[in-house]
Order: C-alpha cells, then structure tokens, then sequence
C-alpha cells in the first residue's frame, strides 16, 4: 500500500511543476506585469524595451491608452490560457483519460497564447511608431543590450 502511494506520488511531482494557480489567483498575470517597469513620470506599467527612453507627456498618455486598450483582451485570452492547461493538467490524473480532449484543451491553449505573443507585437509596433527617431535609436540599443530577454 505504502508502495503504490509512493508511486503514485513519484509518477505526479513532475506534474506538480507545472500546475498553475486556480483561474481566479491571477499569478501569470501578475508575473507578467512584473516584467514591465514603472514610467518615470507615472504609475502606468510600460514594456520593457522603453527603460530609459524619456517620453513625452502625450507619448506616455499614448502608450497608457494603447495597453489600456489591450488589457481586457490580453486578460480574457490569459484566463482562457491558463484555464485550458488547468484542465488539461488534471486530466492527467482521471480514470478515463480523453486524447482528444487533451488534443483540443491544448489546442485552445496554444492558441491563446499566439493571440496573446499578436496582440503584445501590435502594441509594441503602434508605440515604436510614436517615437522619434533619436527615441527608436535607444530602443534598438536597449534590445541589443538584452539579447534572449523578454521585451
């Protein structure tokens, strides 16, 4: 008995690392958002590849508006992401396992994520066109100085 629960629980902690919290703890999110820094002259989050770029007052109410604008989508694809992948995680662990269940919750899943990684490029391209020329210089500088980081 001691044995098969051993088992059992040698079989899952591989599993366990990649559980995600329950929809309504937004931890991915909030993760996520740590990415961002703080815009100097606000409380605005702001991408990252804009640390040190000195932006105008309408430049920062600009960028505010455009990820304003995106958060409620980027929100509702996160959840259906996260809620996907729940599911398909503790379909792991049922008697019945469904393969094409698995095959359609990762699906829904990978798709999510694409449209989450195409909404976050569209953004980034609508603020690299408010910027000045000397400002896209110090964007492609800071890209170049944070190879494989997150932008």
């Amino acid at each position: 008995m001691k044995t098969k629960i051993l088992a059992t629980l040698l079989l899952a902690t591989p599993f366990l690392a990649l559980a995600q919290p329950p929809a309504g703890d937004d931890h991915a999110c909030m993760a996520k958002m740590s990415h961002h820094a703080q815009n100097p002259g606000g409380h605005e989050p702001i991408p990252p590849f804009l640390h040190g770029v000195k932006l105008s007052d309408a430049q920062q109410d600009k960028v505010f508006e455009l990820m304003l604008k995106q958060a409620p989508l980027m929100h509702e694809k996160g959840k259906i992401a996260r809620q996907s992948m729940n599911e398909l995680h503790q379909g792991a662990f049922t008697e019945r396992y469904d393969e094409e269940r698995a095959r359609t919750l990762a699906r829904a899943a990978a798709n999510a994520e694409s449209e989450i990684a195409l909404l976050r490029t569209q953004t980034d391209q609508k603020i690299f066109a408010l910027l000045t020329p000397e400002q896209r210089k110090e964007v492609a500088a800071n890209i170049a100085g944070r190879p494989g980081l997150p932008l």
